[in-house]
């Protein structure tokens, strides 16, 4: 009786992620510039604020160069208020240029 031979395997082909596809397809098509700047402002929010912060809030809408945030409570809002700046300045410097005008808080 023939034995067969022990198959080899390729290793798994890793799936690129979500953001980096989406670099590549804003960058093959300019008009879709700003797709690639709100995603871009999505993927920086929890490396701005730190994860505990970035649990009870997300970025809901960037338009105007006012970056606008749902807060999960009142008290929450309140003490991002007192941040504002601190988060604006970190966003402008993390994108390289100065793009964030104003933060609001809902």
């Amino acid at each position: 009786m023939k034995t067969r031979r022990a198959k080899i395997y390729n290793s798994p082909r890793r799936i690129p992620q979500l953001d980096k596809i989406l670099d590549s397809f804003v960058k093959d098509n300019p008009e879709y510039k700003k797709l690639g700047e709100i995603t871009e402002l999505l993927s920086l929010w929890p490396k701005v604020v730190g994860k505990k912060l970035a649990k009870i809030s997300r970025v809901i809408k960037f338009e105007s160069s006012v970056l606008m945030i749902k807060v999960n409570s009142s008290i929450w809002r309140n003490e991002f208020y007192h941040i504002e700046d601190e988060i604006k300045n970190k966003y402008n410097a993390k994108l390289g240029y100065h793009k964030i005008s104003k933060i609001l808080f809902y």
